[in-house]
Order: structure tokens, then sequence, then C-alpha cells
């Protein structure tokens, strides 16, 4: 019994099945984890080395080169890339796509482990961690106060904001930056110390052994037990400053005798503004499996009470976070997906002319959205943008299935069959039909299933969730259509009322519309006996129009992802090297001051300078002299220029501010690629030669049109005093280059001697020399250096002090230096572009050890085309062969394959009418095209073979097999077409990420649409006579 006739007799069977699906479709919907993107498993790994007070060449040569070449060997490794910078070591490792990234960093650490004993000693041990997008922060506070200081700021937020964000379920972690710290110092006179023979570890020591809490042991008598501790921890600052560092002929000497003990702060590297006003940064992390959404709800849910809990005239204020993005976005993909129900259900009206035909189809959407619900939770997928867009541009294909099946069952009704028979005829006479064209529309999903790289994972969920969905109005095309069509449409006395005089508006309505599509079928039938009778014209027309679109889609260009709209911008800001905090703030405030003037669409501006810290400071580096500025815009429908335009506006005013470089920072999934759109790098060993080379490459393609943001990686250089080492006077007093290196940190950069602990907070002891000491060039070679036999020496007498200058980084790739010249590409296409760049690169005279390369998002384009364009040449494949197996014929496959040519007219003209790159999003848009076009095919070539089959000669069967599916192929586009347009639009939020791939669909589908209607009974005419002539000629031979 086939599935159609058994839904309709067993139909409260079925009813009861589908409230149960309809049941569990809810349920899982409100189970979803809601998030921006998929659960992307970023296949890279870093290793952060800290070598504090080592210079980048240093580094490179004694931690970055040996971590390279042993982590190189780890299976699947596809690209190693490093940075060496002031102290620090960082080793990023790329893998590819798939790779089981818990063994990786198994694998790494098990490398770093054979050579942690040739690494330096006084390093601390490399930090390994494979990147978890979750890291990210999903929300950004600012803690601020016109009563308090950003020392006591710091503090509460720290003390007492942090511990009860971290108490919320989902959170990982909160991470407080910016502000003061409290700090004791220890600032000593070196005059002093040298008049006492002491050195500042004599101070570190003296400290160290007394500030201690011992336990030791216990005591017991017959009824007692007593445990044992030595209190030896500092109470408060006298007892420091009277800590004996030790006794000289029976007089005592103290730390205060030598020192000053200043409570204070540490030295601050990092400041935060918001709207002007210094505040602290707060930094919200959630869990990885955590919903974001969730998450930040609970936060803000949170904030009145954390509010009232902390001292009166701070204020908490929650200037970004990724949630209201996630649920600007779901929104709107959420009102695109019901206003496409919506124009499905007018599309079917005009075409049925009754009511319950288009709701019982309209009805399947619903139905195959939830059952799609379902599977995603047991699936273990999230309800993110990409899934969301899935079912967004599922909402027009879940419905052809259900048209075709009902257009038939209507058909039936109105040639006189009961509502029973017409249902299970109807229904059985196409499953086979709507089946291949079900599986033709998932195969061509297949292959983006094994794309490679970031537009494969991306796209994942958005395959996945259309197959389900499909899957799904499948099995509802054929069980709930004909059920409840046999039970409520009801057509009989329409029929016959339309013979009768028309009373009212609703009637005459109808009588237009129906006069209207029987012109329309006299018209198409006339034009389709012209067609067949002017083949070879008709052939010849299409062949033009195709090559004309191919040539059109040559013009267009192509971009990687288009550029979004998240109403928050981010400008990258560099002053020269060494530049002051001080002299910082000022540029930085007049960057601010120049947004709060041009911008008064900004909600908030938040500014911050200066070495972060945490894992920003690791990966983003910071210094004196780079920023940030973060401007947060009130929604997109609330402004009238688009945060692309307001960056156009702002880039003007920028260009008067003397001394900065501010560069646009792409926010989104553009964000995840590197420096720029296109990075030429250098590679060579000489910094020096490949600066020359990129500042000709620089030259160069700032004079192509579309680039701004030109700029070289390796940077002006960083001044610095250079301690050149005596090896032969060191020898000769027994002192080794790390003690040298070790007694200059202590003096300088200081030395956390130990604890202090009050209120219950814990705060460090740095012990270095004051301030005034340590200001010249003359400081540092007046400090002193004591040998193993305790002679002291001034620097100068074991080294050269030179003031030199340094780059401020090294970058590496595949154990190779490179400095690369990245720009943004504006007002043109990338692909466009990145080919003029590499004509000029081409006019650069490149020496015999040294080559170039391009990367950025341009090389991401490039592959991913690549792996698209031969995902469709796979998707074909796969479509001709479900045809094939349908159709148990090798040559009907060949007639419906010509529809996919003819949708790319379509594509090329509706991108070039509409300003349309050719972006990954219209790529994916044809690929879908592939197997929604010869869905009309597969119709109208299957009801031709049934009517040959029953004996209707061939020009017959063309002519009436046409007339007869022109409804429902019509219909079937119009609702996938009109279902398209909300997304192709591209308004709201995220919305101009969609609207790419839904204009290819729209464009290709209108198209193909047209031309199958005439294109195809023309093959099909064609390719049976030859086969007719063929089969004559075996006879004949015979």
């Amino acid at each position: 019994m086939k599935i159609t006739t058994l839904a309709i007799k067993r139909g409260i069977t079925f009813f009861m099945i589908y409230l149960i699906v309809i049941g569990f479709g809810l349920f899982s919907l409100a189970r979803l984890k809601i998030d921006l993107f998929p659960d992307l498993t970023f296949p890279v790994i870093a290793i952060i080395t800290q070598y504090t007070g080592v210079n980048p060449y240093d580094i490179e040569n004694s931690v970055t080169r040996p971590l390279e070449e042993i982590v190189s060997s780890v299976e699947n490794v596809k690209k190693v890339s490093s940075t060496s910078k002031q102290g620090l070591s960082l080793v990023l490792l790329e893998f590819d796509w798939g790779t089981d990234m818990d063994q990786a960093e198994i694998d790494t650490r098990k490398n770093i482990d054979f050579i942690r004993d040739y690494l330096p000693d006084d390093i601390r041990d490399p930090v390994v961690f494979a990147f978890d997008p979750s890291m990210q922060p999903i929300m950004y506070m600012a803690v601020q106060s016109s009563q308090y200081g950003t020392a006591e700021l710091r503090r509460i937020s720290e003390r007492e904001i942090e511990p009860r964000i971290e108490r919320i379920p989902g959170v990982a972690n909160a991470f407080t930056a910016g502000g003061l710290s409290r700090e004791i110092k220890i600032l000593a006179d070196p005059h002093r110390l040298q008049a006492h023979h002491f050195s500042i570890d004599y101070l570190v020591n003296a400290l160290r052994m007394n500030n201690m809490q011992i336990p030791s042991g216990w005591i017991e008598n017959k009824e007692q037990e007593y445990t044992v501790q030595t209190m030896g921890e500092y109470q408060n600052l006298d007892e420091i400053k009277n800590t004996t560092i030790a006794t000289i002929q029976g007089t005592p000497v103290r730390i205060r005798d030598v020192a000053r003990v200043v409570d204070g702060f540490k030295e601050q590297r990092q400041r935060e503004y918001i709207d002007g006003n210094p505040s602290v940064l707060l930094m919200v992390s959630k869990q990885s499996d955590a919903n974001t959404v969730q998450v930040v709800k609970r936060i803000k849910s949170q904030l009145d009470d954390i509010q009232q809990a902390i001292p009166r005239g701070v204020e908490i204020i929650n200037f970004w976070d990724q949630a209201t993005f996630i649920q600007r976005s779901m929104s709107n993909l959420g009102s695109t997906a019901l206003q496409a129900i919506g124009l499905a259900f007018l599309v079917l009206l005009f075409f049925l002319l009754n009511f319950r035909s288009s709701l019982i189809v309209a009805i399947s959407i619903p139905v195959s959205m939830l059952v799609t619900f379902a599977v995603m939770d047991q699936a273990g997928l999230t309800l993110n943008m990409i899934s969301m867009a899935g079912l967004a541009l599922a909402v027009g294909m879940l419905v052809d299935n259900s048209i075709v099946v009902l257009e038939n069952i209507f058909r039936r009704r109105q040639l006189g069959d009961s509502m029973e028979d017409a249902a299970d005829k109807g229904g059985s006479e196409v499953s086979m039909a709507i089946t291949a064209s079900t599986l033709t529309t998932l195969a061509v999903f297949v292959p983006v299933l094994f794309v490679p790289g970031i537009a494969g994972e991306l796209f994942n969920d958005m395959v996945v969730t259309i197959c389900f969905s499909l899957l799904s109005s499948l099995f509802v095309a054929l069980t709930l259509v004909p059920l409840l069509a046999s039970r409520f449409l009801d057509i009989s006395e329409k029929i016959k009322s339309r013979d009768r005089s028309s009373k009212g508006f609703i009637s005459r309505i109808k009588k237009g519309i129906t006069s209207f599509l029987i012109g329309l079928r006299n018209q198409y039938s006339r034009a389709l006996r012209w067609s067949i009778n002017h083949r070879k014209t008709v052939l010849i027309l299409v062949t033009l129009l195709f090559a004309t679109s191919i040539a059109i889609l040559a013009t267009r260009g192509g971009d990687f992802f288009p550029h979004s709209d998240q109403g928050f911008i981010v400008y990258q800001v560099k002053t020269a090297p060494g530049t002051s905090l001080d002299e910082m703030q000022k540029t930085m405030m007049k960057i601010a001051d120049v947004v709060k003037k041009e911008v008064p669409e900004a909600e908030n501006i938040h500014v911050q300078f200066g070495q972060g810290e945490g894992l920003t400071a690791l990966f983003g580096g910071g210094a004196s002299n780079a920023g940030e500025v973060n401007v947060k815009l009130v929604r997109k429908s609330q402004r009238h220029r688009s945060q692309k335009e307001i960056d156009a506006a702002l880039k003007k005013k920028f260009a008067e501010i003397p001394g900065a470089e501010i560069r646009y920072q792409e926010q989104g999934i553009s964000q995840m690629f590197g420096e720029g759109d296109i990075v030429v790098e250098i590679f060579g060993h000489d910094l020096t030669k490949s600066k020359e080379l990129a500042e000709q490459i620089q030259d160069l393609v700032k004079q192509i049109p579309g680039t701004e943001q030109v700029k070289i990686s390796l940077e002006e250089a960083m001044p610095e005093l250079r301690i050149e080492l005596d090896r032969n006077r060191l020898a000769d007093l027994g002192i080794s280059a790390a003690a040298v290196s070790q007694t200059v940190s202590s003096n300088i950069l200081g030395t956390v001697a130990s604890t202090f602990r009050e209120g219950g907070e814990e705060y460090d002891i740095r012990v270095q020399l004051d301030k005034k000491y340590r200001k010249s060039k003359a400081d540092l070679e007046n400090i002193l250096i004591v040998s193993p036999t305790g002679a002291r020496v001034p620097l100068r007498s074991v080294a050269r002090v030179v003031t030199s200058k340094a780059p401020t980084e090294i970058t590496r790739e595949d154990q190779e230096r490179v400095v690369k010249v990245s720009m943004m590409v504006s007002g043109r296409d990338l692909r466009s572009v990145t080919l003029d760049v590499q004509k000029a690169m081409k006019k650069v005279v490149i020496p015999n050890d040294y080559r170039l390369e391009i990367s950025g998002m341009a090389e991401e384009q490039q592959e991913s085309f690549m792996y698209l364009g031969i995902a469709m040449l796979v998707a074909i494949l796969l479509t001709y062969m479900v045809m094939a197996s349908q159709f148990e014929s090798l040559l009907d496959p060949f007639i419906i394959l010509f529809t996919i040519p003819m949708s790319l007219i379509g594509v090329a003209l509706f991108l070039f009418l509409t300003g349309t790159t050719l972006t990954v999003m219209a790529l994916i848009g044809i690929i879908m095209l592939v197997g929604i076009v010869v869905n009309n095919g597969i119709v109208l070539v299957d009801y031709m073979n049934q009517l040959r089959a029953k004996g209707k000669s061939l020009m017959e069967a063309v002519q009436e097999g046409g007339e007869t599916r022109m409804r429902p192929v019509l219909m079937t586009a119009l609702t996938t077409i009109l279902a398209m347009v909300p997304l192709a639009l591209g308004l709201g939020e995220s919305g101009e990420n969609w609207a790419p791939l839904a204009r290819s669909v729209i464009g290709g589908l209108f198209v193909a649409t047209f031309l199958t209607l005439f294109v195809v009974p023309v093959i099909y005419i064609i390719m049976e006579n030859r086969s007719e002539k063929f089969r004559e000629k075996r006879l004949a031979k015979k």
C-alpha cells in the first residue's frame, strides 16, 4: 500500500502522529541553543611563552625558532606562524579543518616537552591551548563613577562585581581591565645601597624571609590538641619599613634606611574611557556549551541587584553584548520567514482561487519547520544566523511538493473525482516526480558538506537545515496534504457557482483572476506552438543569451562575504613607536571628540589604549602607542546612514588628525581572515631589505583604485637602549651574561618580592629603583653588578650602553621571516583589486632569496570559490544520476539539465541589475539553483512521458504536457521567488549577508522558469526525434 493511500485510510492515526511531531517540534524549539554562528572548532593552536625583558631578536633566536622547528612536525599542521616581540613569543599552528584538535593539542605539548630543557632557564613554561571562539567575550561593561578614582573602581569591579557575575549560570569568567591596581612599592636609593654595599637583591631576600606564615605542627596534652602557627606576615606598612636587611657592626640596617616604602599602584599600562569618562572595562565570557542569548539575559536581569550591592555613585554600563545583534538578526530572519509564508499563501490563493486548498498547502510550511526543529535538536545543532537563514531560504521550497500534489488533486476534483479518490490518485500520480525533485535538491547540497575550509564549516548548518526541512516537506506532501484534501477539499459547488452571475467584490476578483489565468494559458499555448515550430530559432536565442550572461558574470567581480552592518564600528589606532601613554591619551581623545561630533547615531564611544591585559595582551600585543575606538550605533532602523556611510564620513575627518594611523576594523565573518582584505607577504631573512621591498609595493598598491589603509607590518623601529656586553671583562670578573640581565631587570622592571595581605585581599610588594634613578642612559650605566666574589662594579665597566632602534616585533611564517603589506578594499570588488595587486607585484624586482605571496581574505576567497566550483560540478553530476534513476533513462536527464545554463542567464542579469558582486553567498545560491530549477523540468518531462505512455503522439504530449503543467510550474516558481524577496532586499540586521544568495536564486529561477516552459519542450522533441531515428536505424540493421 502506498504511503499516500495509507495516510488517507488511517487518517486518525496520521493526525495523532502529526500532533506528536508538532509537540516535539515546539518543545525542541524551546530547547535549541541560540548563538550568532554555528559551534565552530577553529583548527588553531597557540603557544605563548613569556621571557621578561628580552628583545624581539633574542626572543626569535632562543625561543620562537626552536618551538617552530619542533611543532612543525605535528600531524596535519597546515601553517606555522609566529610573532616575537618584547618579552613574548607567540607561535600559532593552523591545522586542516576537521582535525581532532584535542589530539593535536596533546601532540603539540609532547613535542614541546622534548625541547624544554634546551630553552632558556628563566622563561615561563610555554602555555599551549586550542583556540575556542567561546573565549571571546560576549559582553562588555564599563564601571565608572564621578566620585571614585579608577583604582577604587577596579577594586570594586574585581572584588564585588566579578564574583557576582561569575556565579550566574553559563558564565565562564569575568575579567577586569584598565584602572589602577594597588601595589606596595619599595623604591630603592642606589646611593644608599652602595653606601651599605647592598644590591637590590638584598632587599628582595629580606622581604621574603620576613614575611612568612608557617605551620609548625601541633602539640597535645591529655585534654586538648593545639596547632602551632608562626605568625610572620606583615600586618602594616611600618613593619615593612622596619624590616632588617642586615646588621653591620651591631647596627641593623632597615629597609627605610635605603628605600622609600610607598603604598601606591602598579605602573599603569592601559586606560579605558566611556563617553569621555575614565572607567574600567569588565569583559564576560560564556561557557562553551552555554546559550549566548540566555547567558546575557541572565546577566542583565542581575545587573539591578548588583548595582544595589555596590557603593552608591558607581555605575555599570552595558555598552555592547553579542546577544543584542543575535536577537535582532534572528528577529529579522524570523519576520522574513513569516513574510515569505504570507506571500506564498497569496500566490496559492491567486492560482487556485480556493481558500481551503491554499490553507492546506500553507499549513505544510510550519509543520515541516517544526519537524526540522525536532531533528535539529536531536542532531545537536544550534539556532544561529546560518541555520535560521537556511530555514528562511527553505520556506519557498517547502511548499513546492505540496503545490504539485494539491494542484493535481485539485485538477482531478475539477474532472469529477470524489474527494478521497482525487486525493489518493492525485498524490500517487506525482509521488515519484516530487520524490525525484526533492532528491535532486538534496543532491546539490551534499557536496557543500564536503567543502573544506571556513566556507564549508559555516554553511554546514544551513545545508543540513535545508535538507531536513525538504525531507520533512516531502513526507508532509505525500501524507498530510492528501489527508487534509480528502477531508476538506470540497470544490464541486464552487465550480458550479462560477457559471452563475457574479455578485460582490470577491466574486468579481475571482472572475477577473480566472479570466486572466485562462488568457495566460491560451497565450502560452500559442507561444509554445510557435516555439515547437521554430526550434532552431529558440535554441539560437537561448545560446546567445547564455553567452551574454557568461560575459556579464565575468565582469561582475567577486567578493568573499558581504560587508555586514552590525551597528558596531571599531577603529585601530597607532602612533609613532615610543609615544608615551599621556601623549597617546591626547590623540585618542581627539579621535573620540571627532566621533562624538560627526556621529549623532553613536550610542556609546569606548576608548582604550596602551598595553592590554590577559589574552588580549598576548594576541593583540598592544603598546603605549596602540589603541582602539569602539563606536556602538543605534539600531539600523533608527538611523538614516549605514555603518559604511558613517565610516566614510569619519575617514575624511580622521585625515586631519596628525601623527595617527587610524584603520577601520571589519567585524563579523570577515574579521576571521587576518590583517586585511589583501595581504602581500614578503619572505626573506634581511628585514631591512624586506621593508624596502614592502615600501615599493606599498607605493604601487596605493595607486590602485579601491585600496585603502595600506600598511606595512614592520613598523617604524622602537627606540631602545641596547646593552652590549664586554665578554672578556665579564670573564675576568666571573660574571655571567644572565646575571647582568637579571640585575638590570630587577633594578628597572623590579621584582615582586612578596605579598601584603589586608582586608582579605593580597597586594604585590615590588622592589625596584626609585623612578628618579631610572630615567636616563646614565642611570642605566650606573647600575651595580655584583660578582661572585662580592665585588660591585657599575654596568658601564662591563658593557656598553648604546642608543639604537629595533623592530617592535618580528613575524615569521613556516619558519621564515615575513614582512606584510596589508590593505582594505572599498568601492570595488575584492577579486578585481586582487588582480590589479598581482599585476603591481610583477613590477617589483625580487632578489633571488626573496619571494612574494598573497594571503588574507583574498586567499580564502580564491580557495572557497575553487571548492564551491567543484561542489557545483559534483552537484550537477549527482542531480543527473538521481534523474537517470527516476526516469530509468540516460537521455531524459540531459533534457532537464539544459535548465541549469538557462538559470545562469537570470543570475547574471539580476546581479547586474542590482549591482551585486559574486560572493560566496551568491555561489551558494547558484548551487541551490542546480537543484531547484530542474524540479520544474522533472515535473514537465515526467508528465510528457506519462502522456506518451498513454498513447499520445509526441507533439500532442508536448503541447498538452506544457499546458497542463504550466500552472504548477508557475506556482512553485513564484512561491520560491516571492518567499525570497524579503531576503533579497537585505533589510534589517544581518540582511545584507543573505541578499546575494536570494538575488541569485530569484534571478536564476525567474528566467529558468520562463525558458523551461518553452526550451524543455523544444529539446524534448529534438531528443525524442533523434532517439526515434536511432531506433529505426537499429531496426533496419536487424
